[in-house]
């Protein structure tokens, strides 16, 4: 039977076919298929047949379910992962698998397609005159983790915080000198980034989420960057930030969630 295989970054865009079906978090495919993140593994051989994609706890399955190689990889996965599959037969390989430990969890994914810079500048000339809107710079992105939240700028994504200034984008809100909002490029691959936004919870229902999403989003329009929004689908503020500034929910779907 075939074994699987380290892909180098360099050469990871060859696995680029295999994952065409995957139309969610496409931000984190393309990152790792580009070479800026993550890890990939394909089958030996020149016929790259199934590959996995992995980045931080996500895990993307993709090419032909019906592989000989392709069970031997469902059953290699560990907890704690969440899984993405794009076929019908990916996800019925991954449940026959792991049988009941698999835990369905709802997303809603949203389109770009409909945002406009208008719409999106009221929002941002509407921020409250006691805080300000700033783009996030290496001095901020020190100090997101201990006044947002840690999970802002995650080290499996970007090599450094400089490496997260100089490839990726982010704005915060201030109130005086403290971070009390932050909307963050989660991943970042060559024309798209995954949108991540957090308050400080004694800051919330202030305006600021979207005040500073609105800007995060119009600064990628103005610089050809697609800004993917995408969340749980019982997250009901998130989805209802995203259609504020403009999203359109286009679809629900699964993650596949393997618990420790």
């Amino acid at each position: 039977m075939d074994r699987m295989q380290s892909i180098a970054p360099t050469e990871r865009r060859r696995l680029a076919p295999l994952f065409t079906d995957h139309r969610h978090l496409r931000p984190n495919v393309d990152a790792v298929l580009q070479g800026y993140c993550g890890t990939a593994i394909a089958n030996t051989g020149s016929d790259l047949r199934v590959a996995q994609l992995t980045l931080s706890v996500l895990t993307f399955l993709g090419g032909d379910p019906t592989h000989p190689v392709a069970r031997h990889v469902a059953e290699q996965l560990s907890g704690g992962t969440t899984i993405l599959v794009a076929s019908e037969a990916w996800n019925a390989l991954v449940r026959h698998v792991h049988g009941p430990r698999i835990i369905s969890q709802p997303r809603v994914a949203f389109s770009a397609k409909s945002l406009e810079l208008m719409h999106l500048r009221q929002f941002i000339a509407g921020v409250p005159v006691e805080y300000q809107v700033t783009q996030i710079d290496l001095a901020l992105a020190q100090r997101l983790g201990n006044e947002v939240s840690v999970g802002l700028i995650l080290p499996e994504v970007w090599a450094s915080l400089e490496d997260f200034v100089a490839r990726g984008v982010g704005f915060c809100a201030l109130a005086g000198e403290r971070i009390v909002c932050a909307a963050t490029s989660a991943v970042r691959c060559e024309n798209a980034i995954e949108i991540q936004i957090n308050t400080t919870p004694s800051f919330r229902r202030l305006g600021l989420a979207t005040a500073v999403g609105a800007t995060l989003v119009a600064h990628c329009l103005e610089h050809g960057l697609e800004p993917n929004w995408d969340t749980d689908a019982d997250n009901l503020p998130s989805q209802r930030l995203a259609q504020r500034l403009g999203y359109v929910p286009t679809s629900r779907y699964e993650w596949l969630v393997l618990p420790e």
